[in-house]
């Protein structure tokens, strides 16, 4: 009575490269699962909508600069009690403080929760979450003391993703809902899937060019689709898709664990794990609270946001790149 994620990672660990090793490209697994989270994103996008997102502005913004800048500040102090540097604590409050939008908002999509009030609480912090990439990939190299551009590149980087964001917004009321008619008027299923598929990645593709990341370019695409009449039909078009290769990205995920390494160093594991869970839920259940939310859905969604986000990948590879 497990959730399928748990089939797939195990399948993942079972087929990876420290275990029967029966998948040996790992860079076609990995291209192939980063469809599926762009299609994940795309479809949780559809099934919103911008009154909705207007509505929960409040939760991105002010939830989610509590959030990550306790889960930052919680980490850092631990870190410094045991003698880190204040730099590297900072970097590691980083990936502490990401959450995986693709679990998170495949659990809720599974469970019909998704317009929950927690998983609604949810999905604003993983919005501001995905933001803060931005920010955060260019402060690594500001704190391993290498050029990343101080404040002129945080600011340049910052003002190229709102731009994009508000185009974004602008085509979804303007453009969006009279393309898909014209596109729906031809009366081709292929035409119309083609055109749906192609709206995803090219805004994803788009929004990543700033600086954004492929995911919540993914999602504002879902967004400029659910603005027109045709939104429930695409939806129905792509839910197979995204089924298929985001089932492939949490199997990939899985092939990344190295299991000679869990098993020669289980108690500093499950010591890393209990202070991530401790750090992930004390700081979000705060922000939770602080907005005015009830206590049953701050629980609900510190549990939620407990664990650590597959961007925390991408931060970590960089900063062993660049020496912190």
């Amino acid at each position: 009575k497990l959730v399928p994620i748990v089939g797939f990672l195990v399948a993942g660990v079972l087929i990876g490269p420290t275990a029967l090793w029966l998948v040996k490209d790992q860079t076609v697994v990995d291209a192939t699962a980063e469809i599926g989270v762009i299609l994940l994103l795309f479809t949780i996008g559809i099934e919103f909508s911008l009154e909705k997102l207007a509505r929960i502005q409040r939760l991105i913004f002010g939830g989610g600069i509590l959030q990550v800048g306790l889960s930052i500040g919680l980490t850092a102090l631990v870190l410094l009690m045991f003698g880190v540097d204040w730099k590297t604590g900072i970097f590691t409050g980083m990936l502490v403080a990401l959450s995986s939008t693709a679990i998170v908002l495949k659990l809720l999509a599974d469970k019909s929760e998704t317009n929950s009030q927690p998983g609604q609480v949810g999905l604003g912090l993983l919005i501001f979450q995905d933001l803060a990439i931005v920010v955060m990939v260019l402060l690594v190299p500001v704190l391993a003391g290498t050029d990343g551009g101080g404040a002129t590149g945080i600011g340049f980087a910052l003002a190229k993703a709102v731009g994009i964001i508000l185009l974004v917004l602008v085509v979804a009321r303007r453009i969006m809902p009279k393309l898909l008619e014209a596109v729906a008027k031809t009366c081709s299923p292929e035409l119309f899937l083609l055109s749906i598929v192609a709206i995803c990645f090219g805004t994803a593709y788009l929004t990543s060019l700033a600086g954004v990341s492929l995911s919540l370019g993914a999602f504002l695409a879902g967004l400029m689709v659910s603005e027109s009449s045709y939104s429930h039909h695409a939806l129905s078009e792509t839910l197979p898709l995204q089924i298929l290769f985001s089932a492939t990205f949490f199997v990939s995920v899985g092939m990344l664990l190295d299991v000679n390494y869990l098993i020669n160093n289980l108690p500093i594991i499950f010591a890393a794990i209990a202070v991530v869970l401790t750090i992930k839920i004390i700081t979000t259940g705060i922000s939770v609270r602080a907005l005015g939310y009830k206590a049953p859905v701050a629980a609900a969604s510190a549990l939620m946001l407990a664990q650590i986000g597959e961007f925390s990948f991408i931060l970590a590879a960089l900063g062993t790149q660049i020496g912190i």
